[in-house]
């Protein structure tokens, strides 16, 4: 009798929860794009591809090669394929080719998990978090470089040669003849053998990384290839071009409003004979011409982000998420910061909750002090008056979150920051608002430390899909140790 493979795990595995939850789920469109019969190869089951990919996402494991290698000897992996053995480049093209099937699937499993209980949405949060983009900011161009690259043929278009970096192999101050303390013999014997080594291990960690035959300092095979290579840095150029365009437009804007302010300051003069109360407009900063825009080449729509760690090349990830850490909404912008980001992720996460079914009333919308946007805040107390929307609880800056008697509020401060300041001193509110720091903020904890920290998908409607992917790949761990 051949092996029955449902013994080969335990009963609580998150295995057999995956299969049981793909297999509620409504599949009609992933699998109505793959023929039945014809000629050639019969394709893999969609739906073990899908579970699959869910749980390599589950386990932290979202590298189709990773997950190629480990369906040939993980039991569990061997378990969802049937022992079958997809290759990387299936994996891959899977991935990519239902990336808008991924967005569908996210509110079915939003509703699975209010089956059981979850999605208590009472109080929802908002805030962002930066994750690396499939791309290496040593690919950061500027026009000029990108122009010199196309007119030249070559592919890196550095804007400017490489310095060299000390080799790690160098000898430090205490591996002179003499050691340390100049004292004692020296065994070069010993030190020849470390270093071989040393090398060899070296050369089979970057084998594997890299691939036999390939340095790791190559360009892109998409670089390497004259046409596609032009068309991404096209591209890029383009990038820039939209990006200047755009900051010149709003630095005309600014100039506009400068000068709109300085008029009526002058009429005002001219009318009753002094200034009007207030301290005068201040022209705006003419641009840094010294820093020029900047494109990736590999991931045009990536840039460089500002972390507590340092800059990362990527992208910034938004997500709405539910008092029980379950994640509500997501979404992805090429912007650095948080502003203008609210209001679209509150309407996105009660769009999704209808679209599940969840028809719980949220009654707050929880944000950092960097949502602080008057549009947004307008925007949202005005459907909250209507009952369609929640209301808003976010604090103008961090002293606002401070204990009252200790707050040193500006001395010139508008009408919606004082009410806000005023809100958040009400014990009650404060309370309520300490529990941002208790949903929201873990959830990106556990999807980086648990899930992903960088997308393997290039491009911004891409990488809106893979993140709906890894949300989906977090509820369903949620959905499975829920109690």
């Amino acid at each position: 009798m051949p092996p029955d493979m449902r013994d080969w795990l335990p009963d609580g595995h998150l295995v057999w929860t995956l299969i049981d939850a793909v297999e509620m789920l409504d599949l009609t469109a992933l699998i109505s794009t793959y023929r039945l019969g014809g000629r050639g190869r019969r394709a893999y089951d969609p739906t073990m591809m899908l579970t699959l990919l869910i749980y390599a996402y589950c386990c932290g494991q979202p590298s189709s090669r990773q997950i190629e290698r480990l369906c040939e000897h993980d039991t569990a992996f061997m378990v969802i394929t049937g022992n079958q053995h997809p290759d990387h480049d299936t994996i891959a093209a899977f991935r990519a080719r239902h990336r808008e099937t991924f967005k569908d699937l996210f509110t079915q499993v939003l509703a699975l998990c209010q089956e059981i209980g979850l999605a208590r949405v009472g109080t929802i949060a908002v805030d962002g978090s930066k994750f690396r983009a499939n791309a290496s900011s040593r690919a950061n161009r500027t026009a000029a470089g990108i122009e010199r690259a196309l007119r030249t043929g070559t592919p890196a278009g550095q804007d400017e040669p490489e310095r060299d970096e000390p080799g790690r192999d160098e000898p430090g101050q205490g591996e002179s003849g003499q050691g340390e303390s100049g004292q004692g013999e020296f065994d070069l014997g010993g030190l020849v053998e470390d270093r071989l080594a040393a090398a060899e291990s070296t050369d089979a960690s970057e084998d594997a990384e890299h691939g036999p035959g390939r340095r790791g300092d190559e360009p892109p095979q998409d670089l390497a290839d004259p046409g596609r290579r032009r068309a991404r840095l096209g591209e890029a150029l383009a990038k820039i071009r939209a990006r200047d365009a755009a900051a010149a437009a709003a630095q005309q804007a600014r100039q506009a409003r400068y000068e709109q302010a300085r008029a009526a300051r002058e009429a005002h003069r001219a009318e009753h004979g002094s200034y009007p109360k207030g301290r005068p407009p201040t022209e705006p900063a003419a641009p840094d011409q010294d820093k020029p825009t900047r494109a990736n080449t590999t991931d045009p729509d990536s840039r460089a982000l500002r972390t507590a760690q340092g800059f990362v090349q990527g992208f910034n990830a938004q997500a709405a998420v539910s008092d029980d850490q379950l994640v509500l909404a997501v979404e992805v912008v090429d912007q650095a910061n948080d502003v203008g980001q609210l209001a679209a992720m509150t309407r996105a996460a009660l769009d999704n909750l209808a679209a599940a079914g969840i028809h719980d009333p949220v009654e707050t919308v929880l944000a950092d002090a960097g949502y602080f946007h008057p549009g947004d805040l307008d925007e949202l107390h005005a459907a909250h008056r209507e009952h369609h929307g929640p209301e808003p609880l976010v604090p103008p800056n961090r002293d606002a979150l401070r204990d009252p008697a200790a707050q040193t509020p500006p001395t010139r401060e508008s009408a919606r920051a004082k009410a806000m300041r005023a809100r958040l001193a009400q014990p009650e509110q404060r309370a309520r608002y300490r529990r941002r720091g208790v949903t929201v903020e873990p959830v990106f904890g556990q999807i980086k430390t648990g899930i992903t920290d960088r997308f393997r998908l290039r491009g911004l409607d891409n990488v809106r899909a893979e993140l709906a992917l890894i949300a989906t790949a977090h509820n369903l761990r949620k959905l499975h140790t829920a109690r």
